[in-house]
Parts: C-alpha cells; structure tokens; sequence
C-alpha cells in the first residue's frame, strides 16, 4: 500500500446537522469587533438590558405619578329598610389619594436612574465577557491552525526525503532500509496531520458555533492598549459600582418611605332622615396621617442598609479580582515575548544543523539516523517558533481583556 499520501478524509468528521448550519452562515468575519457583535447577538444576552431598561421606565413613570399609590373609590350605604323602615338613607362616596411626602418623589427618580446605570453597565459587561470568549476561541483556532501548518509543512519534508532516499535506493547509493525507516517517518507525520487536521476542525467548529461566522476576525492580533493599571471604567468594576449606585438609591428610598403616605380623601354624602323628606347634600375632605412608628419601618431600612454593605463588598471584591488577572495577564505577556526571543534563537541554530546535516548525509559522512535526530530537532524548533509567536498574541489580547478593553 502507498503510504506517501495521507487518506481523505470522511465528510463526517462533524456531525451534519453542524455542517449544514456552519454552511449557512455568514462567508466572513471582518474584525475582532464585528466577531464579537456577532456572538452578542447569537448568545441572546442583549434582553437582559433591555428588560432593565424597562423597569426604569416603569420606575420613571411612577414617580412622574401625581399620587404615591393607586387612588381608591370608597363607596358607603345607610338604610333603616331593616329596622325601622322610616325611608332614612344615607349614601357617602369618597375618593382616596395617597400623596407624595417630601422628597419621596426624588428618592424614586434616582432608584429610576441607577437601574438606568445597570442597564448601561450590564450591556458593557456582558459585551466585555463575550469579547472574552471570542478572544479565546479565536486564539484557540488559530494555534490549532499554525499546528496544521507546521504538520503539514512536516509532511512535505518527510515526503521530499523519502523520494530523494527512494531515488538513492535505486542507484544503489543507500540500503533499503533507509527507506523503510523514510517511509516509516513519513507515515508518523501522517498521523500528526491527521491529528492536527482534526484539532483544527474542532476548534474552527467551537468558533463558528459561537459568532456563527466562518472565519476568523483579521486583524487576530490586537494593539496594544495605552493603559497600563486597572482603569477606572472596566466593565466588570463599572457593573459592581452600577449595582452599588443602585443600593444606595433604594436606601434613600428606604429611608424616605419609611412612614406611609398621607391619604387625602375628597367626596360627597346625600343623606335623608325619613321617607318624604328633603334630601341633604354635603361636600367632604378627609386626610389620614399615619404615625410611622421606628418599629415598623425598621426593617425595610435594615434590608435597605444590608443590600448597601453587601453591593459595596462586591465592589471590593471585584476590584481585588480584577486586579488579579491584571497581574497574571501582564506576567505572561512577558514570559511570552522572553519566550519567543528563546525560540527565535533556538530556531536559527537548528535550521543551521539541519542544513549542515543534510549536507552531510548527501556527501555520505552522516547516516540516516543522524539526519532524522537533526531534522527532528529542528521540525520541533519551528513548530515551538510558530507557537510562541501565536502565543504571545494571545497573551496580548489577554492582556487587552484584563484591561477592560472592548474590540471595535
């Protein structure tokens, strides 16, 4: 069997059902940016702002009311048709209106406007999460393609020196065995690409399944950002402070409300005292004050002042993680860039003995074993070259990520 060519490979790597949507989506991905939008839209996380936004409509439109609650109709009846039956009635018909105290009004436009904030905020975090993912499955994509490249690249080498064996063979210059051993390395790179091949459909298939797209953003590799600390509008410190903006709020509120509202009644009364009789008509106003015991409000401003202390914690604790990750992403970004210049060194000299050692063996002073350690070595050199390369724009983008830096 001619094992120099690697098999075709069956359609049904990936399942159908995935093949058929990855064929129907879009032929390009454009930028970094647009990647991310896609994957936005595709996640359905956007409704989550949307709906908070609606809930400071609904809060600004409460406070806009002129009354603090829903109005009441109070209807009352008399009558001695079970007693007396004197023809005596009396009919009573108020309306309720709870009013605003001061500065309740206000209390509620702001609670309006941090649930606003959130709104904004959680758009910002989830977009800064998505980028996240997207980053890491780019990068995860593209090392698996700079691994087929390299695999296949390996191939080829194995391949040439197989034929140029297979011809030295045949002038009766090198032992049969030499090419077995050709064949042998042949076959092993085979395998690698048939294993890379794979590894890369995977995490093309994780890309795609997650932007919808078909190909990676270009430009992959990101600029680096200005910044070089924590900044003050990282998505994620930006959501903790939103959510924080909206506790104290609701403090304020807690502490604005915490006696009811008074209830200013306006109606009427017709009233009769026996059958026959004039009927009296009478205008009334009425307005109710509640007391508004400490007791009772207590617990709402305890509820309130937790929620406070809990959302100021979060804060805290989001800085300190935030900080975190800055610090490991800066750290690998440097051993990344030493990492490369190690590599880049190691490359050079192992294509220099690559070079001496094919020279070498095409003179007849080395043996095959001596040239397939040699090429091995630098096979092993190029792919490590290639990698750090691809890992340092990882470590880049990162980086970018633990900055808070969106892709536009």
């Amino acid at each position: 069997m001619d094992t120099r060519h690697p098999p075709t490979r069956p359609l049904g790597v990936l399942p159908l059902a995935l093949l058929l949507a990855l064929a129907a989506a879009p032929a390009a991905a454009g930028t970094l940016g647009e990647a991310v939008e896609a994957a936005l839209e595709r996640s359905g996380e956007l409704a989550r702002p949307q709906a908070i936004a609606g809930e400071r409509d609904a809060l600004a439109r409460q406070a806009a009311s002129p009354f603090a609650a829903d109005p009441a109709l109070r209807l009352s009846y008399l009558s001695d048709r079970a007693t007396e039956d004197a023809g005596a009635y009396e009919v009573e018909t108020m309306v309720d209106m709870p009013l605003w105290l001061p500065g309740q009004r206000d209390a509620r436009r702001q609670v309006a406007a941090a649930v606003g904030g959130q709104a904004g905020s959680l758009d910002q975090r989830l977009r800064w999460e998505i980028a996240g993912e997207v980053r890491e499955s780019s990068w995860a994509a593209a090392i698996a393609a700079g691994r087929l490249r390299q695999a296949e690249q390996a191939l080829s080498d194995a391949r040439a020196l197989e034929a140029a064996i297979d011809k030295r063979v045949r002038a009766g210059e090198l032992a049969r065995v030499d090419l077995l051993v050709a064949r042998q390395q042949t076959i092993e790179r085979e395998a690698e690409l048939r294993d890379a091949r794979l590894e890369h459909d995977r995490a093309l298939a994780d890309y795609r399944q997650l932007t919808g797209l078909q190909t990676l953003p270009e430009p992959l590799r990101e600029t680096p950002a200005s910044a070089d600390a924590l900044p003050a509008d990282h998505p994620l410190l930006e959501d903790a402070d939103s959510a924080l903006a909206l506790a104290r709020a609701e403090r304020e509120q807690a502490q604005r409300e915490r006696r009811g509202n008074p209830v200013l009644s306006l109606g009427g009364k017709r009233a009769r005292e026996v059958r026959g009789a004039d009927t009296a008509d009478s205008l009334q106003l009425e307005i109710s004050l509640p007391f508004g015991l400490a007791s009772q409000s207590a617990p709402a401003l305890a509820r309130a002042e937790r929620g406070y202390t809990e959302r100021a914690t979060d804060l805290q604790r989001a800085r300190l993680a935030a900080e975190r990750t800055l610090i490991a992403a800066q750290l690998a970004r440097e051993g990344a860039a030493t990492a490369l210049t190690v590599a880049e060194r190691r490359h050079a000299l192992a294509q220099q003995a690559l070079q001496l050692g094919r020279r070498a063996f095409d003179l007849g002073e080395r043996d095959l074993t001596d040239l397939l350690r040699t090429q091995a070595s630098a096979r092993v050199a190029s792919l490590d070259l290639a990698l750090r390369r691809l890992e340092l724009g990882r470590a880049q983008a990162r980086l970018n990520q633990a900055l808070g830096v969106i892709p536009q």
